[in-house]
């Protein structure tokens, strides 16, 4: 046997990015290590550690197929065909349809890059899907990354960031369990924690990081936005929050009119009368403070926001009533006072005292915020509640605190300029949801379904996925195997034959990350990753015939005479586009295939920096500050500051008595690797997590299935008791697809019978984004009475 090959690489199966070493003998991947030095490199999981078992799976798709049944039998009859069939076929199907009707009306669905292989190629399948012309991505971004990468952009212009864990002085963990889910990330925490740092975690799950916080809030699911208007107002009230950078980096100290809600400018006071100065008067007496008009500050002393009070505005020849964007806010949080959040959301008042200092006193905190608080049909303003709270204690942008930006300048090359406007106007819940993801031509798989079916607003002709299984990712099932059948044209393009894919008519094999060239300009895991940039070679030789999703997409491209808008269909040229602005290529990241680091670091208080005009460079918002009011949502017809709707509160009944939440196992990512045999060991069924007082009232044991009832659906689990949980929620887990034991309530005669997300109602969603209450619905739970009960 030749010597095993040791290439230095990095793991593409979850959003860690784990550096590592592949171990290749004979040809063949035996396995993979950890790689020390690297930035995500201390440690590896065991979906990493299980990559030759997904790599030579006897499941995996080999050659493409094309069905030759009817879509209602239940033999598709897969017919193998060569490459350049497939192609040839997607292409002229996908040209007609646009040459007939418009590019919009061939939508496509592509997985996560944050939990799959495909995070090689997103960049390169989002260009094609531009350049081509459709509006209509299916990317489930609503339930996963737009609240903290976009809808933080209401409040900070940026996303949320980069925690400084390696510095900070508090860790807050909001929603998110880096433990089973980003374990780069879970390693920082852990360094933070041994060097002193404290931690605040806001679950309702009795998590390992949970059960090691200074102050776990375990908070009622679908209940944040109250938590976190809370602990703002307590904040506030006790003056514990960072003064001087909410009054020199908010939009705080601006003056909102009463009469409209809007900003007092220049224009309404030329209207009365010129006046460059103003001078606001408290109510209460308290004396005049004078704000500059044209600078948008206040002059001296700085504006005191502990006053409250309606103020009078005195221009030259007239009066506005206005009042502070900041005085606004706390009056929105004081509607929160610790007694009726302690009633909402579970958390004792003493806990929430105890957070609240915590974050009020700590010279510097960074957090994290994800799924937990992204599934809901408030998620939004959630968000907004959540970053205002973080606003307050000034760490955003600062060392130890989250910062925005990257070590350096890499070009996108996923061709948001080639989407013309009139066609981005045309995506799918744009209209009802007009500062959503549907502005990046991101889309609802509902409304596709709906589309597909309805022919409105109209029709869906044609669909093609990359990566997706709808039918066990999202909630919709039956809506989806409809739409499904009813589809002129479907591709996708898998590992496996999921549940999706077998309504395809044509599947392609796609190659993992293993087999094929990956670029990646920063693991994002610390600030010190950001500075890492890597080509992890091709380890071993594709598999089968199996391509990569780049190859598929510049095989389409090509086809499609879209390739000089795909820079030649030339994967190097596209890669060094990337690297040019930070001054490296291909070629000497070839040289080094453990990485390189950029010279540059991520900009500390950027915020502050001067701009090119010669002005302090301020946040990018229309404030050119964070904003704790956002017109934009105003002009939208939405709350300009986190206001929790009481409509929106969850609401359980005595049919539903139980809070039914999702959780993530560390086994798993999404709906993959059920059929990984090691991987299937640690969790061999899905799960169920109930209190034991709420078990024993309902006669269920531990490792009992159960029946999981609402009123979409249900689905089955085995019963894990959880002491410590919250009592009157229980916690699933969504994705199973992959068929149980003969005999189990979910074999091959009922494969989706275990999919949780079979009983989760979409008919509300949050109004900007279209999230759904995946963390947040109402259930019962009953035991299943079956021959073998384990």
């Amino acid at each position: 046997m030749a010597e095993a090959i040791r290439t230095p690489a990095f793991c593409t199966q979850c959003r860690s990015r784990c550096g590592c070493v592949a171990v290749v003998e004979d040809g063949r991947l035996a396995g993979i290590e950890p790689l020390p030095g690297h930035p995500t490199g201390d440690k590896l999981c065991p979906k990493g550690r299980a990559a030759p078992e997904l790599v030579y799976h006897p499941d995996r798709l080999m050659r493409p197929l094309r069905r030759t049944a009817p879509k209602s039998a239940a033999d598709p009859g897969w017919q193998p065909i060569s490459w350049d069939e497939a192609l040839d076929e997607i292409a002229g199907r996908m040209q007609a349809i646009k040459t007939s009707y418009g590019a919009e009306q061939v939508a496509f669905s592509v997985t996560t890059p944050s939990g799959s292989h495909l995070s090689d190629s997103i960049s390169w399948i989002e260009r094609l899907i531009r350049a081509y012309g459709s509006p209509n991505t299916i990317y489930a971004t609503e339930i996963c990354n737009w609240h903290k990468d976009f809808a933080s952009r209401f409040t900070y212009g940026t996303d949320i960031g980069t925690p400084d864990f390696a510095h900070t002085d508090c860790v807050l963990l909001w929603g998110n369990n880096p433990a089973t889910t980003w374990l780069a990330r879970a390693t920082e925490v852990q360094k933070a924690l041994k060097r002193g740092a404290c931690m605040i975690v806001v679950d309702p799950r009795p998590t390992a990081f949970a059960k090691r916080a200074d102050q776990w809030l375990q908070v009622r699911p679908g209940t944040d936005q109250v938590l976190a208007l809370g602990l703002a107002n307590l904040m506030i009230t006790s003056g514990s929050f960072d003064r001087e950078f909410i009054a020199r980096w908010s939009n705080g100290p601006l003056l909102v009119r009463d009469d409209t809600g809007r900003f007092l400018r220049q224009s309404d006071l030329d209207a009365v009368g010129r006046a460059d100065i103003l001078f606001a008067q408290a109510a209460s007496g308290d004396g005049l403070v004078a704000y500059d008009v044209k600078r948008g500050t206040w002059i001296d002393p700085v504006v005191d926001v502990e006053l409250r009070a309606r103020l009078d505005v005195r221009a030259a020849a007239g009066m506005v009533a206005c009042r502070s964007a900041f005085d606004i806010y706390a009056a929105a949080a004081a509607e929160y006072p610790p007694e009726r959040v302690a009633a909402i959301t579970g958390v004792g008042e003493a806990a929430l005292a105890n957070a609240a200092a915590i974050l009020g006193t700590a010279p510097s905190v960074a957090y994290y915020a994800w799924n937990g608080v992204g599934q809901s049909v408030t998620a939004t303003q959630t968000d907004r509640a959540i970053s205002l709270l973080y606003a307050l204690t000034g760490s955003y942008g600062r060392h130890g605190g989250n910062v925005p930006g990257g070590a350096a300048a890499f070009a996108d090359i996923s061709g948001h300029d080639l989407l013309a406007p009139e066609q981005r106007a045309k995506a799918l819940g744009l209209v009802e949801r007009p500062l959503g993801p549907g502005l990046m031509g991101y889309v609802t798989a509902r409304d596709t379904y709906r589309a597909v079916l309805s022919g409105k607003p109209y029709p869906v002709r044609m669909l093609v996925s990359f990566g997706t299984n709808l039918i066990a990712s999202q909630p919709d099932t039956e809506m989806a195997q409809r739409a499904l059948k009813a589809l002129e044209f479907h591709v996708h393009t898998d590992f496996f034959l999921n549940a999706t894919a077998r309504y395809a008519d044509i599947v392609l094999p796609a190659a993992t990350s293993w087999e094929r060239e990956g670029l990646r300009t920063g693991f994002d895991g610390s600030l010190a990753g950001l500075r890492r940039v890597q080509l992890r070679p091709a380890v071993i030789a594709p598999v089968g015939e199996t391509r990569s999703d780049t190859d598929v997409v510049l095989g389409l491209a090509t086809r499609l005479g879209l390739g000089d808008l795909l820079f030649g269909c030339e994967a190097d040229r596209g890669h060094d586009a990337i690297l040019a602005p930070a001054g490296l290529s291909v070629a000497e990241l070839r040289r080094s295939p453990d990485g390189l680091e950029v010279g540059s670091s991520v900009p500390l208080d950027a915020h502050a920096l001067g701009a090119s005009d010669g002005t302090v460079r301020g946040f990018p918002t229309p404030t050119r500050r964070i904003e704790v009011y956002s017109e934009r949502l105003l002009e939208h017809g939405y709350a300009p500051v986190p206001a929790f709707a009481e409509e929106d509160a969850p609401t359980g009944t005595s049919r539903f008595p139980l809070r039914l939440g999702a959780a993530k196992s560390v086994a798993f990512c999404h709906s993959q690797h059920r059929n990984i045999a090691s991987l299937r060991r640690l969790a061999p069924d899905p799960r169920l997590e109930m209190v034991p007082e709420d078990a024993a009232a309902r006669g269920i044991g531990e490792g009992d299935w159960v029946r999981i009832r609402t009123a979409q659906g249900e689905a089955v689990a085995r019963a894990k008791l959880v002491p410590g949980l919250a009592a009157g929620a229980v916690f699933g887990h969504h994705g199973w697809w992959v068929d149980g034991p003969s005999g189990s309530p979910y074999d091959a005669d009922n494969p989706l019978g275990a999919n949780l997300n079979r009983v989760i109602d979409t008919t509300k969603a949050d109004p900007v984004s279209g999230s759904i209450p995946l963390r947040c619905s109402w259930c019962e739970v009953e035991r299943l009475e079956l021959n073998s009960q384990r």
